[in-house]
């Protein structure tokens, strides 16, 4: 095909189509690569959270490579070792407070309560912690502070913002830490 035909062509479906036509025809292209530009990233996200999601469903169903099957009360032993003693808990004190720091956040004093549970070997500490600091800070140190300390419990997350204005909120955080009862 010569120039001067697709000349004549592309006038033919100008005028066809108008300028609202290729303007959202435009729009059209523009949206769908921006689509693509959102979405890919994200898929490969999901993606790879399934695949590790998986690949951690495979692990905790294996048996641990070169162990016998454990009876039920090596199996509560298990359990109850994965929480820490009440010796412990200055550390995981500490280590929250690692992650608020990381994170800029403010903690005020915080107030904590052991509750001893009569005929079971695990004991509560609530901690209740103000905080100051955005919204994002908030969920990330609670979230980081959940996956470093398996023991610790999330109770409650409240937030409380004075102007709608305002980028900082005052918020309080309570987990509950299970520790083993003191020898």
């Amino acid at each position: 095909m010569s120039g001067a035909l697709w000349r004549a062509r592309l006038a033919y479906w100008t005028r066809r189509v108008g300028v609202p036509g290729w303007i959202g025809a435009l729009a059209l292209v523009l949206a769908l690569a921006l689509a693509q530009l959102q979405l890919r990233p994200a898929q490969q996200r999901l993606l790879a959270l399934s695949t590790s999601t998986v690949a951690a469903q495979h692990r905790l169903l294996q048996p641990v490579s070169g162990s016998t099957a454990l009876t039920p009360s090596q199996q509560l032993g298990a359990f109850f070792a994965g929480f820490p003693a009440r010796l412990k808990v200055p550390d995981v004190l500490a280590s929250m407070h690692e992650i608020a720091v990381a994170q800029k956040l403010e903690l005020d004093i915080g107030e904590y309560s052991l509750t001893k549970e009569q005929g079971t070997r695990l004991d509560s500490l609530r901690i209740s912690l103000p905080v100051k600091g955005n919204y994002v800070q908030l969920r990330q140190f609670a979230s980081e502070v959940l996956l470093a300390q398996p023991a610790l419990a999330l109770e409650r997350l409240s937030v409380r913002r004075e102007k709608v204005s305002e980028d900082v909120v005052n918020g309080r955080i309570v987990f509950l830490l299970f520790v083993e009862h003191a020898p």
